[in-house]
């Protein structure tokens, strides 16, 4: 498998699984179902047959923001904070669309495009989203300062890119230190729920250590030699995340909030 065919599945899996976090915010109604299977195969005909099909997908990111705010602003942080994953999905769509129809969006072809949607999809959409759920749902200080931390940090970490590069490394600081202590901050809330514990517990080693082989790469402390044609960080990095961080922290919080609710 080519580095880029990889991607490409990621990506697809990752549209699959992050909207699936909405009903974390909002009861979803049927036609929800139609528009979300609509759109998850509009990507899929993208990526593997005809990229005009992309331009679908940020129509219904679009549609699910609204579905979320239901069409008024946020009138306060929390709200605020509950808004942010959703954002990351359209700036994500926005890469997929460039990256499947070759758009040179700021000078970049697909491998970089599908990069930044996959950041926007798992770190935004999925595991900051399910830090803005918490945050929308309790109103927790922590978990509200934590995902507007991560819009900020995520901001610094593209203008680093493309703009100032001493920019990216505090972005990326920010991520690192904001992320692994609300996460930690869920575990306590958490510690009586076994499944929620256990899968938020699951996301938090996977986050450890891709965040842990990041620094060290990006520090120039680590080499791995390539998996294949694929390189070792981005097959290691990318799977972990894309497979087990994003997915299972949706998960514990799901079933953290069904918990609460039914006490």
């Amino acid at each position: 498998m080519t580095e880029l065919a990889l991607l490409q599945v990621l990506l697809l899996v990752s549209v699959g699984v992050a909207p699936l976090g909405t009903r974390l915010f909002v009861p979803l109604p049927r036609l929800w179902f139609v528009a979300y299977a609509l759109g998850v195969a509009s990507v899929a005909g993208a990526l593997f047959v005809w990229p005009p099909l992309a331009v679908f997908w940020p129509l219904f990111c679009l549609g699910n923001l609204a579905l979320v705010l239901r069409v008024r602003l946020p009138r306060s942080l929390p709200e605020l904070a509950g808004a942010v994953p959703f954002a990351f999905s359209l700036v994500a769509a926005t890469w997929i669309v460039g990256g499947t129809n070759d758009l040179q969006i700021l000078g970049y072809g697909p491998h970089f495009s599908f990069y930044a949607a996959l950041h926007g999809n798992v770190l935004g959409w999925m595991l900051v989203g399910a830090l803005a759920a918490l945050a929308r749902r309790e109103g927790r200080r922590l978990y509200v300062a934590a995902v507007l931390t991560c819009f900020v940090s995520f901001l610094l970490v593209a203008l680093g890119i493309d703009v100032w590069a001493p920019l990216k490394p505090i972005g990326v600081a920010g991520l690192t230190l904001a992320i692994p202590t609300a996460q930690l901050a869920f575990l306590a809330d958490a510690r009586s729920n076994r499944a929620a514990f256990a899968a938020g517990l699951l996301s938090l080693v996977g986050l450890v250590l891709t965040l842990t082989l990041a620094w060290l790469n990006e520090l120039g402390l680590l080499t791995l030699g390539p998996l294949g044609s694929v390189r070792a960080m981005v097959a290691i990095h990318g799977v972990v995340n894309v497979l087990l961080v994003g997915p299972a922290m949706l998960w514990a919080v799901h079933r953290h909030l069904r918990a609460v609710d039914a006490r």
